[in-house]
């Protein structure tokens, strides 16, 4: 694989590119090469595929590979279980099934997050209830979540939005005592810290995504969620699986004196089909290998940005709270409203000049139509509407070097001079 955040000569910006004209107008672009890309898969994910081929045992059912993947990554978080799922949609739905959320139940959701965060609340037949984000973290306000709890509440989604922990105590003292219950969305937040512990491991279930430009790839698509909750693990695996009982275990769970390791097509609830594939596993397993330099990567790569973007008016770096450790699986900016700017012809112009970036959840989940025409856009969430209109998103990801973010700085620096001199 290339290497990461390659050394590269810094090239500070030139004050003439601010007099030119904008790129979207005609102009010279700052940047004319590609970005680097992400993911970055190497020749060691590539023979961990070739393997899991050759061998003729493609999924978790005849193959240990999901289980190895299972077993690496309840390690690397210090927990008992790791389930692994097909994508991290399906995590989200399989927690939701494996705490009994149904018809009648409520789950309080962020307005400002992907929308997968909330569909799974659909799909079990509850009613999503969105409560508005904190300024700063973008994550969900506990403040909004105590105005949304009623005697219906079964669970709230704390979802680590864009690598940035939600405040985790704030929740689950508010949840606890009312016998709610935490799953932590931590899709886009693989390796985060809260208050030095890994997101995903304090509310009962933690959901992670590994689709194609996480943190880390299972292959494109993939997912788990992980728990110390030995009853829950057992939900989980019998959910993914079309609700099928134990293939091993007590044989007085096996119907009809099924021997022991031999499937028993009984199928004790509703499930699903929703496995990881060996080829997924064995992709994971590489990459789990190398988490760890990748979160030092991004986290150097958006050090170095925000010093540089500090060098400039009106643009302000994502917040880090103190109790926070980033992952930066985004790296988030806001463009304030009130400098007069519209955030989307800023977005295109920013974009022409070569630079990749794009608005950061434009429309809130309330006003989607699949929410709002049902009538489930509930009460206002004015954060997350304001935000709406002020994010946009940069890259940090580790194939990133620093020459390409001083790129990043030239462009948003020509676009806001020019901008705001018209």
């Amino acid at each position: 694989m290339p290497p990461l955040c390659a050394a590269a000569p810094v090239l500070r910006y030139n004050p003439r590119v601010s007099s030119e004209q904008l790129a979207v107008n005609g102009g010279p672009k700052v940047r004319e090469r590609a970005f680097p890309p992400w993911p970055a898969l190497g020749d060691d994910d590539v023979a961990a595929v070739a393997d899991v081929l050759r061998s003729g045992k493609l999924t978790q059912l005849t193959g240990g590979a999901v289980a190895a993947f299972e077993e690496a990554f309840a390690a690397w978080h210090g927990v008992r279980h790791c389930v692994a799922a097909s994508s991290g949609t399906t995590a989200i739905h399989a927690a939701l099934a494996a705490l009994g959320v149904g018809p009648g139940d409520e789950v309080i959701v962020p307005a400002h997050t992907f929308i997968a965060s909330a569909t799974p609340v659909l799909h079990q037949g509850a009613t999503p209830v969105f409560a508005d984000v904190d300024e700063r973290t973008y994550c969900v306000s506990p403040a909004s979540v105590a105005g949304r709890i009623t005697p219906r509440t079964k669970a709230i989604i704390a979802v680590h939005l864009n690598g940035h922990p939600a405040d985790l105590d704030a929740l689950i003292a508010l949840a606890g005592p009312r016998g709610i219950d935490v799953v932590e969305d931590a899709a886009q937040a693989h390796g985060a810290l809260y208050k030095g512990r890994k997101v995903g491991t304090a509310g009962r279930l933690g959901c992670f995504s590994f689709w194609e430009d996480k943190i880390i790839t299972t292959g494109g698509e993939g997912g788990c969620v992980i728990t110390d909750d030995d009853a829950l693990a057992e939900r989980l695996r019998r959910l993914r699986h079309h609700g099928e009982g134990p293939v091993q275990g007590d044989p007085s769970r096996r119907p009809f004196g099924a021997p022991q390791g031999e499937r028993s097509y009984f199928h004790l609830e509703l499930g699903y089909n929703y496995r990881m594939t060996s080829m997924q596993a064995a992709t994971g397993l590489v990459q789990l290998r190398r988490l760890d330099e990748y979160l030092q990567a991004r986290r150097r790569n958006a050090a170095y940005l925000s010093e540089r973007l500090g060098e400039l008016d009106a643009i302000e770096p994502p917040f880090v709270a103190d109790y926070a450790v980033h992952s930066y699986y985004k790296y988030i900016c806001r463009l304030p409203s009130g400098l007069g700017l519209d955030i989307a012809d800023f977005v295109r112009a920013v974009a022409a000049e070569g630079v990749p970036i794009s608005r950061r959840y434009p429309t809130p989940l309330p006003q989607q139509p699949v929410f709002r025409e049902s009538g489930l856009g509930g009460d206002p969430c004015p954060s997350a509407e304001r935000l709406a209109g002020e994010l946009f998103t940069l890259l940090v990801h580790p194939t990133v070097t620093t020459a390409d973010l001083d790129d990043v700085v030239a462009a948003i620096r020509k676009v806001r001079q020019r901008m705001g001199s018209e």
